[in-house]
């Protein structure tokens, strides 16, 4: 593994120097963030990631600077603070300088897998799929234990779909639609960007009672023959336990001139979505709007 990793450096994610930098998974308070990661051994740390949650980031950076100044390098304590130092990073090249040496110099760490899965991020956001789908598969190969391993696979697949491999993204989808079940939210985001895959032909003449519909530019075309009602689309912003988290998105995203409704999910999550839009080119624009305004990774969702 290590032999690997090494020689990774020379084609891992480009730098981004001088952007700033927003990661797309949020600091435990998302439906999908892996418990481990939001159980801080440092009580320092787990104050830092608090500050963090509550747009305090500077002040967060400021204590994560102090554990990691305190720690003995290699200990665990100091891989621990050297992980939330590249994530609580503004600038894209310092979080890839210590996110990289999380995932390389101690790739037997629990908090390993997660770099790279944080990698893979920025290598898609710096426009560098390969690298990206390169990072995940990594993930996949490397750490066959890992609760990241459906999280790597959506990634992987968007990246391939990015470079025009469909056969190829699909099926990593399609791996990760299997691995998480029963997470919703993610469930969500996978049914979004299969949109470019091709339907699943029924194995069986007779296809299911109700089956999903998947949301194309096909299934939008109205019936020459049945006028069809129209259609509705949301954008989900976020999804967060958090009453102070939520009145924050719901906050900037109607500063920003959209409408915003809370619907409730499973777990004690709360969704922030706005719209409703009347076509899917209407959502997209508006989820590329939310994204630059909040960060994360807005998708469109259909309206029952």
């Amino acid at each position: 593994m290590r032999k690997r990793a090494r020689a990774h450096t020379r084609t891992g994610a480009p730098s981004m120097r001088g952007a700033l930098w927003r990661l797309a998974v949020p600091l435990c308070v998302g439906a999908a963030v892996p418990a481990r990661l939001c159980a801080q051994d440092d009580p320092a740390i787990r104050s830092a990631v608090q500050l963090a949650t509550e747009g305090r980031g500077d002040s967060a950076r400021r204590m994560v600077e102090s554990v990691l100044a305190g720690a003995r390098p290699g200990d665990s304590g100091f891989v621990e603070a050297l992980y939330w130092r590249g994530r609580l990073a503004t600038w894209g090249d310092s979080a890839e300088r210590d996110l990289r040496r999380v995932a390389l110099e101690f790739s037997t760490s629990r908090w390993a897998d997660d770099a790279l899965l944080q990698l893979t991020q920025l290598a898609m956001v710096a426009g560098n799929p390969a690298s990206a789908r390169a990072l995940a598969e990594r993930i996949r190969s490397d750490y066959p234990g890992s609760d990241l391993r459906a999280r790597a696979a959506f990634w992987a697949g968007r990246a391939a779909l990015e470079m025009d491999d469909v056969p190829g993204g699909c099926a990593e989808l399609d791996s990760a639609r299997t691995e998480a079940p029963d997470d919703i939210e993610f469930q969500n985001q996978l049914r979004y960007h299969r949109t470019r895959c091709p339907a699943a032909r029924p194995a069986a003449p007779d296809p299911p009672s109700a089956p999903p519909v998947p949301v194309t530019a096909a299934s939008l075309q109205p019936d020459p023959a049945t006028p069809a009602p129209a259609a509705s689309f949301l954008v989900q912003v976020a999804a967060s336990r958090s009453d102070g988290e939520i009145r924050r998105f719901v906050d900037l995203v109607t500063r920003g001139g959209f409408p915003a409704r809370v619907v409730p999910g499973p777990g004690g999550y709360r969704r922030v979505r706005i719209g409703p839009f009347s076509t899917l080119r209407e959502a997209e624009a508006a989820a590329r709007e939310a994204k630059r305004m909040v960060g994360g990774e807005p998708y469109v969702v259909r309206e029952p």
